[in-house]
């Protein structure tokens, strides 16, 4: 048996369980596991540090389906040890991009994040799988994952990514948000919505608020006023008189935080939602049509 804790879990409410890796240094990650009575729903599958499909077998014994809240790598990392998704459908053209990493390629980048005393015993064995294509099912806005007694509901969220949605189980009163409203909300991606588009689907996303009690995302949790801070942080970017904060992005371009942050990242006026963006896409008009290029 391997010495190395790839995953960790804790129980947050009746058959739902938070998931993380337990031997990574860094900010968390959280895969959800729900189980029903006749199968369980894992939604997201965070990095693909550790075979997620085992670990999945210790915390139940039905089968298990995934469920993406949208196509980031840091979200569909395991689903390479599945035979298949769900997937915003908006999402799944820009889930290609996750092909093609090798299983070294993982290995190194887990070793790379390890904490100091696991270092030197990960192997590069079956715990990492190298990237291959599996089925993929669309989800789209609406669409109910009955797991025999208790149903889930997709309800879209875009902003973040354009497919993003989030899941609400009325069972628990748990909303299951990926990315798409938090401390650090990031809209600076090519494939990021418009503000102006996100703020009505934040908004829309408020109605359903009163269906749950808390955000479990994927890397933070927050109660449902958090979607309050992100409309009026998002309004004031449309207005202009949001603070305009210059930073490096991600991927090392040009961005914009709403809000001033201290150093730890959080806030500087106490509040918890912000948001990065570039000035370009305060504004704008999306089609639900897809443009489907070379």
């Amino acid at each position: 048996m391997s010495n190395v804790p790839y995953y960790v879990t804790k129980k947050i409410a009746d058959g739902t369980y938070q998931i993380k890796n337990g031997f990574t240094t860094g900010f968390d990650t959280y895969a959800y596991l729900i189980e029903g009575a006749d199968y369980a729903l894992l939604i997201d599958t965070i990095l693909g540090f550790g075979d997620l499909n085992a670990f999945c077998r210790t915390l139940t014994d039905k089968p298990v389906k995934v469920v993406n809240t949208h196509y980031h790598w840091d979200h569909v990392g395991g689903n390479f040890f599945f035979d298949s998704c769900y997937m915003p459908a908006k999402d799944i053209g820009l889930f290609q991009n996750c092909i093609g990493f090798s299983k070294e390629d993982i290995f190194n980048a887990a070793k790379m994040s390890a904490k100091e005393e696991y270092k030197d015993l990960l192997e590069c064995d079956e715990n990492f799988a190298g990237t291959h294509p599996i089925k993929v099912y669309p989800v789209s806005d609406g669409d109910i994952f009955d797991l025999g007694d208790r149903k889930i509901e997709v309800v879209d969220a875009g902003g973040h990514t354009r497919g993003s949605v989030v899941l609400i189980d009325d069972r628990t009163r748990l909303c299951f948000s990926g990315d798409a409203c938090n401390g650090n909300t990031l809209l600076e991606f090519e494939d990021s919505l418009p503000i102006n588009v996100y703020i009505e689907n934040l908004k829309r996303l408020k109605t359903y608020a009163p269906r749950f009690d808390m955000m479990y995302g994927g890397h933070e949790i927050f109660d449902p006023s958090i979607i309050d801070e992100g409309i009026e942080t998002a309004a004031s970017v449309i207005a202009g008189t949001d603070d305009k904060c210059e930073a490096k992005g991600i991927t090392g371009n040009d961005i914009l935080y709403a809000a001033r942050r201290n150093e730890d990242g959080s806030r500087a006026d106490g509040k918890r939602f912000n948001m990065s963006y570039v000035p370009e896409k305060i504004t704008g008009e999306v089609s639900d049509n897809q443009v489907i290029g070379k």
